[in-house]
C-alpha cells in the first residue's frame, strides 16, 4: 500500500496520466517512485513504462503541452 501517495495526486503526475489515458496509451509507474512511495520516501521524480512506441508516447505528451525526455531511443 502507498504510504505516500503525494507524488501520485500532483498536478504534473496527474497531467501525465491524463495525456496518456486520452491517447489510449497503457502504462504502469515503476522504478523509484513506486518503491519509495511505499516506503514513505519522497518521491523526487517518476519513470513509467508502456508497450506503446516512443514516438507515440512524445505525441501525446507534447500534444498536453508536456515536455518528453527521449532517454534511450
Amino acid at each position: 500500500m502507498l504510504t505516500d501517495r503525494n507524488w501520485l495526486d500532483a498536478k504534473p503526475t496527474q497531467t501525465l496520466v491524463a495525456a496518456l489515458d486520452a491517447a489510449g496509451i497503457a502504462f504502469r509507474f515503476v522504478g523509484g517512485a513506486v518503491r519509495d512511495g511505499l516506503l514513505g520516501r519522497p518521491v523526487a521524480d517518476i519513470d513509467i513504462a508502456t508497450p506503446a512506441l516512443p514516438e507515440a508516447v512524445m505525441r501525446a505528451v507534447d500534444a498536453a503541452g508536456l515536455k518528453a525526455i527521449p532517454t534511450g531511443i
